[in-house]
C-alpha cells in the first residue's frame, strides 16, 4: 500500500476525532436563555473570577457596569444581574470586608434583584479550587436565587450545580473553558 492510500484510509478516523474534538468544547447542559440590557457584574465572595466575566462582557461587545463591591442601589435599573461565585480570603482583605460583611452585601442585591425583577444568572468559572469551604457560603447564598446558572465543569465535579439546576428548575450550562462564556454571552443578548 502507497503512502497516498494510507492517508486516504485514514481520512475517516481524522475526520471522527476533529468532530469528536468540536463537540467537546460546545458548551453542555441547558441552552443559553434570552435576557435583557443593561447588564450589571457583581462578585459573591470577592474572587477576581467577577472581573474576568467584566472583560469577557466587553470582549463580546456587551456593555455592563462592574462593582466587585457594589451595594444594592448600584443595580438597580439593570434588567440583568450576573453574580459571579467564589470566595476569596485575599479579595475580601482587599475590599475591607470579612465574609460576614459579604453574606449581607450579596443578601441585599439579591433582594432587591428580586424586587426589581432583575434577572438573576450565577457564574462559576472557578473551578475545583473555588469550591471550599468559604466559597460554599456563597453559593449556598446565590445559587438557589438564580434564574440561569453557568458553571465550569471542574467546578460541578460533584454535580453540585446541575443537581439544584433540576431540583429548582432552572437552566444549567456546563462549560469547559472560561472563554465559552463569550458564545453563551452572543447568545443571550442576541450578538453577532
Amino acid at each position: 500500500m502507497s503512502s497516498r492510500q494510507g492517508f486516504y484510509r485514514c481520512i475517516p478516523f481524522m475526520a471522527l476525532l476533529l468532530a469528536a474534538s468540536v463537540a467537546w468544547a460546545v458548551p453542555s447542559g441547558s441552552a443559553a436563555p434570552n435576557a435583557g440590557t443593561p447588564v450589571f457584574v457583581t462578585t459573591a465572595g470577592q474572587s477576581a473570577d467577577a472581573h474576568a466575566v467584566k472583560l469577557l462582557l466587553d470582549r463580546s461587545k456587551i456593555a455592563s457596569g462592574y462593582d466587585a463591591v457594589a451595594e444594592a442601589d448600584k443595580i438597580s435599573g439593570s434588567k440583568t444581574l450576573f453574580l459571579v461565585m467564589g470566595g476569596s480570603s485575599k479579595g475580601l482583605g482587599a475590599a475591607g470586608m470579612n465574609e460576614n460583611d459579604e453574606i449581607v452585601r450579596v443578601t441585599r442585591v439579591l433582594e432587591k434583584a428580586k424586587k426589581e425583577n432583575i434577572y438573576i444568572v450565577g457564574i462559576h468559572i472557578g473551578g475545583e479550587s473555588r469550591r471550599g469551604a468559604l466559597s460554599a457560603k456563597f453559593i449556598d447564598l446565590v445559587a438557589p436565587q438564580c434564574s440561569y446558572i453557568i458553571v465550569k465543569q471542574d467546578g460541578n465535579k460533584d454535580g453540585y450545580f446541575t443537581k439544584l439546576g433540576a431540583k429548582i428548575k432552572i437552566p444549567v450550562t456546563v462549560i469547559d473553558e472560561t472563554l465559552d462564556l463569550v458564545s453563551i454571552f452572543k447568545t443571550m443578548f442576541a450578538v453577532k
